[in-house]
């Protein structure tokens, strides 16, 4: 029995040894630790999130806002040491349906500088609801109210416009290293003005600092860092008049090819788009690209499949055309050429050329009018009203024999055309002015007459609308050429101005005051003369128009480009415009296009003057 106690109170001895030694560790070593997480336990951090900046048309219409959504969250320092982060988003994911590999991917993939930890944007009301019933099975799972880009008009302006979506990891990576401060799971813009203004558009989470009690829930506020809102955008864009453009832009290349799909020789068109622009100042006020798509896809979501769809739909709904389009733009390059003849050969307004047959030669090759038979005598104006190929391959090749040509590379150069416009979008392409450097570099051949005369008419040479439409600016203008944009300004919350948009000039162009004056001449008659090529839509418009027709081929029968670029008044020019269809067999389906815009424009004008 002695014995039997001696070993009891040996045992008994040892194990307070041991409490005491344990404790002793506890307080001495790792009491720092434990105060530590204590206090992680008592304080927690959580998000508030900033509304990014609205976008809105020049007279305050928004396009572009905010609706509520929710954001689910992790806060680790809420979660209970007996529950691992792994076995919390198991439940989480078994309670609400959500995919517990993004739930661990996504709180793997963030840093925990801070207590939150964003595991999912945007969830149901449904899973709201549900994670709050069973909010005592998900310590330390927080739902925040929060802000979800809405597009508006849905479709209208998506390709200017843009749409934003959570942040790559190449994204976060180049950001960061730029200076900017972002996280894993932020919203970004992806493609438009919300990619180009990003660091304008964004906001800065707030921070709200609470206390806690041992089951996670708040006790009382300590402290609020409020959220800042992101910056408005607002555009040189008409509202009323990008909806008009849009929708008839539309309606008719869905109407050409209802017609095609009956017309075994016409070719179904595969995209249009359309473009008007303040000549005086580079401003765009309405841009169209056709097919569209809607943004708001993109915001809540979209399947694997739902994109692929849209991406490889062969009509290319996500390809923005007015800025990535490089094709030939046909009888509207004339107007260079003009002007090279006019600067360098010394070709006035009453030149008279001679078409004999319809055909221009050169040794053995045989260049052909659009008309089967020779119109005779024929000036320098009307030659551009009638479009007359055979006198445009007289004057290349007249270029060709001054230099190789080179003479007309240049002037297309001057009016923008191989480089880009500077526009406020991004993705914007360059075209190409071939030359006899280029393809000797690239086909390893010299520039030949026969590339010297298809170049003059509009051949050889790619474009996009919106240089086109540019250059016709520069013609309306009398010389500059401004770099085009679509933003007016930049305002806080407060309304104040954070950045004003002037219109820039790239450059004054180096052609004489008189070459402009001939230019525009030709333009004229070609809308307004009754053998010129526009007249038949134009000439008993409200107000007089200046025009150019273009149909250029694309090597596939029948499926040429049409073109349509102008401005008007022609006498005093507030808008230039371009209309293109894309392989649209024939410039004549874009006049009755280009009639109806320029007829909305001037009467939005007397509805806003009352007069």
């Amino acid at each position: 029995m002695d014995e039997r106690l001696k070993v009891f109170k040996i045992v008994v001895v040892l194990t307070l040894l041991i409490l005491a030694l344990r404790a002793g560790q506890l307080q001495l070593f790792m009491g720092d630790y434990f105060y530590e997480l204590s206090e992680g336990n008592r304080l927690s951090e959580r998000p508030i999130s900033a509304p990014r900046g609205k976008v809105m048309d020049k007279k305050g219409n928004i396009l572009v806002s905010n609706k509520e959504a929710y954001d689910l969250y992790l806060l680790p320092n809420e979660v209970s040491p007996e529950i691992s982060v792994e076995d919390l988003l198991q439940e989480l994911a078994s309670l609400t349906g959500l995919d517990y590999g993004i739930l661990q991917t996504n709180y793997d993939n963030q840093e925990r500088s801070s207590s939150a930890v964003l595991l999912r944007r945007n969830i149901s009301r449904e899973m709201m609801v549900i994670i709050k019933e069973n909010k005592d099975a998900l310590p330390g799972v927080y739902i925040e109210s929060s802000s979800m880009r809405d597009y508006v008009y849905g479709e209208l302006g998506a390709h200017f416009l843009g749409y934003v979506g959570e942040i790559s990891l190449s994204e976060l990576r180049e950001f960061n290293e730029s200076g900017y401060n972002y996280r894993g799971g932020d919203i970004v813009g992806k493609i438009g003005l919300e990619m180009e203004y990003e660091q304008f558009l964004r906001g800065h989470d707030g921070i709200e600092q609470i206390e806690v009690n041992s089951r996670g829930q708040k006790v009382k506020t300590l402290s609020i860092k409020p959220p800042v809102p992101g910056n408005d955008l607002v555009l040189n864009i008409n509202l009323e008049l990008q909806q008009y453009f849009e929708d008839i832009l539309l309606e008719e290349f869905y109407r050409l090819r209802d017609i095609a799909a009956d017309d075994p020789e016409l070719f179904p068109p595969t995209g249009a788009a359309g473009i008007v622009m303040n000549p005086n100042s580079g401003e765009i006020l309405a841009i169209v690209s056709v097919p569209k798509f809607d943004p708001n896809k993109f915001v809540s979501g979209l399947s694997y499949e739902e994109y692929a769809a849209l991406n490889n739909d062969p009509l290319k709904p996500l390809f923005n055309r007015p800025i990535m389009s490089q094709v030939n733009p046909g009888s509207v390059f004339k107007l260079v050429t003009g002007t090279a003849a006019v600067e360098n050969l010394g070709v006035r307004a009453d030149t008279v050329f001679y078409d004999r047959n319809g055909k221009y030669t050169i040794g053995e090759w045989e260049y052909r009018n659009w008309l089967s038979w020779g119109e005779g005598e024929i000036d320098f104006i009307r030659s551009f009203a009638r479009s007359n190929n055979v006198v445009f391959y007289q004057l290349g090749h007249e270029l060709y024999k001054l230099d190789r040509g080179d003479k007309m590379a240049w002037t297309a150069r001057q009016y923008g055309f191989g480089s880009l416009s500077g526009i406020d979008l991004p993705g914007e392409k360059a075209g190409l002015v071939p030359d006899n450097e280029w393809k000797m570099r690239t086909q390893g051949e010299i520039w030949y007459p026969g590339d010297a005369v298809h170049l003059a008419i509009g051949q050889k040479i790619t474009v996009t609308p919106l240089q086109l439409v540019n250059f016709i600016s520069v013609i309306a203008n009398g010389g500059t050429l401004y770099r085009p944009h679509l933003a007016d300004k930049i305002i806080d919350a407060n309304g104040e101005v954070v950045l004003d948009i002037k219109p820039e000039i790239i450059r004054k162009v180096p052609f004489k005051k008189s070459t402009f004056e001939i230019l525009r001449k030709g333009m004229i008659a070609a809308a307004n003369e009754p053998y010129g090529t526009a007249s038949r839509q134009l000439r008993d418009l409200s107000v007089k128009v200046a025009g150019k027709t273009g149909t250029a081929q694309t090597g596939i029968a029948g499926a040429n480009h049409g073109w349509f670029a102008g401005f008007a008044p022609a006498d005093d020019p507030e808008i230039a415009l371009v209309v293109f269809l894309e392989e649209g067999n024939s410039s004549s389906y874009t006049l009755p296009i280009a009639a109806r815009v320029i007829e909305k424009y001037f009467s939005m004008q007397v509805d806003e003057s009352g007069e």
